[in-house]
């Protein structure tokens, strides 16, 4: 086993896929460090990867927002739904300090899927739990942000 494959390995998004799927993503990733204070991926940006934070921490920020999105450890992926529908980044994510990141390159990773159908599916279903995990917290987010802001009007 290589060590981007137990790199792999160690990201939540791929946890669940097989030594085959974790193949075909591999043969699409590069690997790059990025130092405290540096743009990983910027907002309005081309997505043409999927990015897997090996070691180090990011923050995701969205320009106008008074606050960071989120915070992004080690074992944590970003950058999932520019696989899915080309649209331009909808955030930055900066390095909090150095950071180890592998890319999976989109266009790449797309022509292996696609000559592997069964892989494909298993890849994008854990795509689409990621991106349900990330939905149902959002909710959970805006529903306690609301409540919130009427308890405020109301005091």
């Amino acid at each position: 086993m290589s060590s981007v494959t137990s790199a792999l390995q160690q990201i939540f998004l791929l946890k669940d896929l097989g030594a085959d799927a974790l193949a075909v993503v591999e043969q699409a990733c590069s690997a790059h460090t990025f130092d405290a204070g540096q743009d990983i991926c910027r907002e309005g940006q081309a997505s043409d990867g999927l990015f897997l934070l090996r070691s180090g921490s990011a923050r995701v920020s969205k320009s106008g927002a008074d606050a960071d999105v989120v915070m992004l450890g080690s074992g944590s992926h970003f950058g999932e739904l520019g696989l899915i529908d080309d649209s331009p980044r909808s955030a930055t994510v900066t390095a909090n300090e150095r950071c180890d990141v592998l890319k999976v390159d989109a266009a790449q990773l797309r022509k292996k899927l696609a000559e592997q159908p069964a892989i494909a599916a298993s890849f994008h279903q854990a795509v689409a739990r990621s991106i349900a995990k990330r939905l149902r917290v959002t909710t959970d987010d805006l529903a306690f942000a609301r409540q919130l802001a009427q308890d405020r009007r109301r005091g």
